[in-house]
């Protein structure tokens, strides 16, 4: 309980504070951080009844902050059902779903993610694959980034879409289409993955309770302390609010053991930015408990290069199209300024190089206009950034948020993948994390599951993938783009003091230091002596929020 006190020893504490760096001991009392130094300070001043945590020979780091994440909904509602990643042949994927279905025969919907849109013939699954798989029940198959959505007819019967029922955001936010205006079994983008899984029941409060199992319970057992929720349920705001609630009620009953920073979302260019600012506004004031704050605005400026819903400053290898955003830069400048001017802080999805710079000209714009003030907007992603564009986060005080394991051969597919979309000079900088971090910009961690699967959250399997650009588990395999390395200091920052920062949380978290909230996270081994390649399986023995024992594995 916050009341109790705590006297750590036994390992070495990386306090990530300037100031005093390293530690031997530790002292918690009444939930905040009461003593760091050494193990007679931290004896002297721990009272007689502080329970001794005894690290083995461990160590003890701030408790992990993740900066951008869906644990609450999303990651639990996509990332379930038949794993289908790695597998580049559609009949391939087509014969494992159809196994998971027959080896299923008590569930009413198949769900399955996994694919991705390069596999498929003209970069499109259609429905007639996954009917013969599936054709006696609806199905829907998310795709490994899970902008796309995969559906048999069935589900188009499910839910009532057919030929005469419009597009939800025409050319952005859509569905691939037969000349004859039929569904092709393509959906593109949230606002239309949104109605197929809304219609097959799947966005209900209960649904989400119940994923919540998955994702959002085990954070403290990933040494997770703190997330950034960028987006509760795809199905906006109207559905993300009661999840809110509900989170609200369970951290006054003392059942949250993560602390929440949330959104508002706007994924539509007709979205009234003063009416974003102030659903923000609202659920700021009324929304909030200890663990619970509503304090950014979401907007997905874009989508994925991929399929085409990002812009790029050149056009893939063998396309003729730059792509385009989701978002036209006057609705980006106009979101922004009123964010900007009521100060609040944005985060912004970005993929593509041509996306990025028009995100960082609109933020250059509003600065001019209003000054830079003490805001402090965020880009995420970066999947692909122009060289040119690098220095002006660090010039703008644009914080960048990534997600480390991109950057490696995730699932098996990345390395070839972006070779074939970008041609060897572009895909020789993809992801370009570390020259990020070394140009001088605020760079935070954030697993972004549905973007990684759920059992790819963790911050150790993160903070392994910045420091080696190789997939946790995979030690003998190609580096992708082994330049973009990190130093294991530079990404435990970005998982503790930079998220806190981002989260204007730095005053509170993010270091170990007297008078800061207790979040702390012990580890079973000294990352500093291990292998690179072993950090992602050192055990997380106890996890701690301001001073409440969240997790414990002793």
């Amino acid at each position: 309980m916050p009341g109790d006190s705590f006297l750590f020893v036994g390992g070495r504490v990386r306090t990530m504070a300037r100031l005093q760096p390293w530690a031997d001991a530790v002292v918690v009392r009444d939930g905040r951080i009461a003593y760091v130094g050494d193990v007679a300070g931290a004896r002297e001043e721990a009272p007689r009844d502080a329970e001794v945590v005894d690290l083995h020979g461990g160590m003890l780091l701030p408790g992990f902050v993740d900066a951008h994440d869906h644990l609450a909904c999303i990651a639990s509602i996509i990332k379930v059902g038949v794993d289908i990643r790695g597998i580049r042949d559609p009949d391939e994927m087509a014969h494992v779903i159809g196994e998971y279905a027959r080896a299923n025969p008590q569930l009413e919907v198949i769900r399955g993610y996994g694919w991705v849109v390069p596999h498929f013939p003209g970069s499109s699954p259609r429905r007639e694959l996954l009917d013969r798989a599936v054709p006696d029940r609806p199905a829907y198959i998310t795709s490994y980034d899970i902008h796309d959505g995969w559906f048999n007819t069935a589900a188009m019967r499910a839910v009532g879409l057919d030929a005469r029922t419009p597009d939800p955001d025409p050319g952005s936010q859509y569905f691939v289409r037969d000349p004859d205006g039929a569904p092709t079994g393509h959906a593109v983008e949230g606002l239309a993955t949104r109605m197929i899984l809304k219609g097959l029941g799947q966005l209900s409060l209960e649904a989400v309770r119940e994923g919540q199992r998955l994702s959002l319970e085990p954070a403290a057992s990933w040494g997770i302390t703190t997330y950034f929720e960028a987006g509760i349920n795809i199905g906006g705001n109207a559905l993300a609010e009661p999840v809110y609630q509900d989170l609200l009620e369970r951290d006054r009953r003392g059942e949250l053991d993560v602390r929440i920073v949330g959104s508002v979302w706007t994924r539509e260019a007709s979205d009234d930015p003063h009416e974003v600012v102030a659903t923000l506004q609202d659920w700021n004031r009324r929304i909030r408990s200890d663990n619970v704050s509503i304090t950014t605005i979401k907007m997905w400026s874009d989508g994925t290069m991929m399929s085409g819903g990002a812009l790029l400053l050149s056009p893939l290898c063998g396309h003729d199209s730059v792509g385009h955003m989701t978002f036209p830069p006057e609705a980006i400048l106009a979101q922004l300024e009123a964010a900007h001017v009521a100060g609040i802080d944005m985060h912004i999805h970005v993929d593509a190089d041509g996306s990025v710079r028009t995100v960082l000209d609109a933020i250059e714009a509003v600065q001019r206009w209003h000054g830079r003030g003490d805001r402090r907007h965020t880009i995420c992603h970066n999947t692909l950034v122009d060289p040119v564009d690098l220095p002006r986060f660090a010039d703008l005080g644009v914080i960048a948020n990534v997600t480390p394991l991109w950057g490696t051969n995730h699932d098996g597919i990345h390395i070839e993948l972006y070779n074939d979309l970008l041609g060897p000079e572009r895909a020789g900088r993809v992801f370009p994390y570390g020259d990020l971090m070394r140009s001088g910009a605020v760079v935070t961690y954030g697993a972004d599951c549905p973007g990684v699967a759920i059992d790819e959250i963790a911050p150790l399997i993160q903070l392994e993938a910045a420091v080696t650009r190789r997939r946790p588990g995979h030690p003998d395999e190609a580096a992708f783009v082994p330049e973009q390395r990190v130093g294991l200091d530079a990404a435990l920052t970005a998982s503790t003091i930079n998220g806190a920062y981002q989260l204007r949380l730095e005053d509170e978290i993010g270091t170990i230091e007297v008078g800061k909230r207790a979040d702390l996270v012990a580890l079973g081994a000294n990352l500093y002596a291990l292998p690179d390649h072993e950090i992602h399986q050192t055990p997380i023995t106890l996890t701690m929020l301001g001073g409440r024992v969240t997790h414990d594995a002793r």
